[in-house]
Order: C-alpha cells, then structure tokens, then sequence
C-alpha cells in the first residue's frame, strides 16, 4: 500500500486541517460553471435557458458554487442551502476546473444528477485510487463489481441493524462517562472532547482493539482524512498520505495477528477467517479493510455529531423541544443529516462516454459527487434550507446511494442518537460559550465548538 498510485484524483471523507489552513478548500481549488463543450454555445438547464456561457477553455464567468461555501466557515448559522442556491438553479450538473490541474472534471451537483453517476457503476467507476498494480487502494471505496460485490458480501453481515445493536449498551456507557465528565467540567469544547475522541472509542469496540488504542486511530485519521475520496494533484500531500499510512501499516498488522493468535467474535475476525471470491484474504486486503473502517468510521461521524450539537445550541426553542419529546430525536438527526451532509463530495472516473442532464461526459474524465447540493436541491426537497423535523421525505443522500451506499449507515445513527438522547438527558441547557471553528470542505465540519454545558 505504501505504493500507491494516485490516479490524478483523491480527497475523501474525514476533515483534520486547521481552517486558517485551507489547502483543501474548493475555494482554493475550483473554479465551476454550466457545463461546457469545447465551443461557445447556449444550454437548456432544468427546462430553463442556462443564464450562463458554457465556456470551453474559457472560465470567465463560471459559477463558483465552492467559493460560495467559505463564509460556511465564519458564520456557523449560514446554510448550505443559500450557498448552493445559485449553482443548482443555473446548471445541476456543473463544468469544475481545479486550479493547476490538467484532470477534466464535472460536478454532479443536483439529485436526479447525482443519483444518476452513483447508480451507473460501469460507466462511473469507484476506482479514483489505485495501487501500482492496479488494484484499489482502500477496500471496497475504491472497488468495482465483480470484486466489489465479494468485500461487500463477505462485510454486510457484521452491519445488519441486529448486530450492529448489541454494540450499543456498551457504546451507551463511553458516552453516558465522558458526557457526565464534560457537565462536571461546565465549560468545554465539545469538539475536542467529545466529538473527536467518541467515535473513535467506539469504533475501537467495533473492531476489537483496545480503547486505549484510538489515539492511534485518531492521529492516522488526523492525517489522512482530507486525502481520501477525490483527485488532487498535489505532491506535498501525497507524501503526507504515504507518510502516514506507512506509519499505521505495522499497528494494523499486529491487530491482524493478534486476531489469529487470539479469535473473537468480532470484523476483524470475520476479515481474518473469511473468503472473497472463493478464496482467503491477503493481509494486504485485510490491512486495507481495517483502514477503510477507520477512515469511515472516523471523520463523517464526529463532523455529523459536531453538525447538530451545533445546531441544537444555536436553536434553544429545537433543543429545548427534543429534551421534551426524545422520541422526536431520530428526525432531528436525518435533518441533521440531509442540511448539514458532513461528506460534501467525493469522486467517480467516466470509464464510458455518458451523458448525464444533456451533458457529454468523455471516458477519462472526473465527476465531483455534491452529496451536500444534491441533498438541499428543490426541485426534490420543498423549501429545503429549513430544519423541519417533519419532513417526510427522508430520503437524503448523505450515505451515499447505489452499490457504495454507507455500510456503517445503522451505526452512525445509533451512536448519534445515543449522544443526543445523554446529552439532552444530562443536561437542562447547553449554549454557545465562545467562537465556534468552523469547515465547509471536502468535510462540512466544526473544528471547535465551545459550549457551556448546565446540569440536568
């Protein structure tokens, strides 16, 4: 793995810059407009004359849905809604340069076109990142079927609802002690000491390594989080990636062989005894599987915590009501979920010439996943920038859709819910207590999210 081939395309789900570094931001990154061919030419956008120039080699004025997520980040009321607003309405399936890349991308930035590239997987394929061999970088992410669908069978029995429930007394008390220790303190920042650490904690349980392990877990995820998922074309930040996934490869193998000298009933064991297309997994496979659940299970679940911990201290009449009615808390977490996506985007490469809203996508090039847009688009969602806990439709795409749909969905909501439901239950206000940090991309995220808590 230390060898890994970046097919010009990569970034993914979990945070970890400071904002004042915002190497990674699309603002730095992107400049975005209606689609283009290589000649001038007027489009039809969703029934409308696109307002725009479809520009070719010229990106003068283009839309620039990414810079408009900044003041995401220095006005933590601000909503995604607005800041996609103007992109979705002129063209949802957008043209997007990266600055001082030669990669041709689009942005699938509406519903229907985005639910289009994630359910064509022959012609938009998962594997942006691959090994020198040409193997996928990180199982199953970065897989297609035929191989895709053996990792996926041999995983989606240890990510049944059933299974993943008997985890939850266990993950109840982590939570119940360190949200207990965080009303003692009063003063805190939930981020940090919540937010960060809990879901790294937990996924320790999951995977059967010690709790006093998810420093480790916590310091790769730290370093990697922002370069797994999408194209960069950036050397510095690939020698940071390679850099750290050397440094985590010898603890992944000691998990491995602690689990053959000592079997439990738990993932890793399912990875160690377990067959894929008929045969046993390499420890290669194996290593990348554990680092696929250390990576998912890290960055998206402390930015979808972090989201709507932010939300309910900001919205005391929403907090105050879930206090009263918990079991209303569910609802409050797939809003949470669907206004505040905490993976922004990630990747597929056209492997086929397609044509997705009337737009010729050329095999070669790179197609930007906006799960945040997508997920504020009105023409699925009615008045989609408010926070409304009965809104029927659910059917949000924050984990994903199609054959790379969450396979950690019923965990990441469990452990959401069981955090709401304690800190509602322990406390009888919690506040906004300082300036709150915060990130829009590729993770929308708070780096820092001082609260003052009061007990129940």
């Amino acid at each position: 793995m230390t060898g890994m081939k970046r097919s010009s395309s990569f970034t993914q789900q979990d945070d970890m810059s400071p904002l004042q570094d915002n190497r990674h931001s699309w603002a730095r990154l992107v400049q975005s407009g209606c689609a283009a061919n290589s000649a001038v030419r007027e489009e039809q956008c969703d029934g409308q004359q696109c307002p725009r120039r479809h520009g070719g080699d010229s990106m003068s004025g283009l839309l620039n849905p990414t810079e408009a997520l900044e003041h995401l980040k220095s006005d933590p009321e601000a909503g995604t809604a607005e800041a996609y607003g103007e992109a979705l309405s002129q063209c949802p399936m957008a043209r997007v340069k990266i600055a001082g890349s030669d990669v041709n991308w689009w942005g699938a930035l509406g519903y229907a076109e985005l639910t289009t590239v994630l359910r064509d997987f022959r012609k938009m394929s998962s594997m942006v990142t691959t090994e020198p061999d040409g193997t996928p970088a990180i199982l199953p992410l970065f897989a297609d079927p035929p191989l895709h669908t053996g990792f996926r069978k041999l995983l989606n029995p240890n990510f049944l609802p059933e299974v993943v429930g008997r985890l939850e007394s266990g993950n109840r008390e982590i939570a119940v002690a360190m949200i207990d220790a965080l009303v003692a303190q009063t003063e805190v920042d939930f981020s940090t000491q919540f937010t960060y650490p809990f879901p790294t904690r937990v996924l320790c349980r999951f995977l059967g390594v010690p709790d006093s392990d998810w420093p480790v877990h916590h310091e790769f995820v730290m370093a990697t989080g922002e370069q797994v998922g999408f194209a960069v074309n950036d050397e510095q930040d690939e020698q940071l990636f390679v850099a750290a996934m050397a440094k985590i490869l010898p603890y992944v193998q000691k998990v491995i062989v602690d689990h053959r000298e000592n079997p439990r009933d738990d993932i890793v064991n399912s990875f160690v005894t377990g067959q894929v297309q008929g045969r046993p997994l390499t420890d290669e496979e194996i290593s990348k599987l554990i680092i696929a659940m250390m990576l998912a299970g890290h960055g998206t679940t402390t930015a979808a915590l972090s989201n709507t911990v932010l939300r309910l201290a900001r919205d005391q009449e929403l907090q105050s009501l879930l206090r009263a009615e918990p079991h209303r808390i569910p609802d409050a977490i797939e809003e949470s979920l669907r206004i505040d996506t905490p993976q922004q985007t990630l990747s597929r490469k056209c492997v086929a010439d397609t044509e997705i809203a009337g737009e010729k996508i050329a095999a070669g090039e790179f197609v930007l996943t906006s799960y945040g847009s997508a997920n504020v688009d009105p023409r699925r969602f009615s008045d989609p920038g408010r926070f409304d806990l009965d809104r029927e439709d659910k059917n949000h795409l924050a984990f994903g859709f199609g054959l790379h749909a969450c396979l950690g969905q019923h965990f990441a909501r469990m452990n959401m819910r069981i955090t709401l439901e304690e800190l509602l239950a322990r406390t009888s206000n919690f506040a906004i207590n300082g300036e709150v940090k915060r990130r829009s991309f590729p993770v929308l995220s708070v780096d820092e999210l001082p609260l003052v808590l009061r007990a129940a």
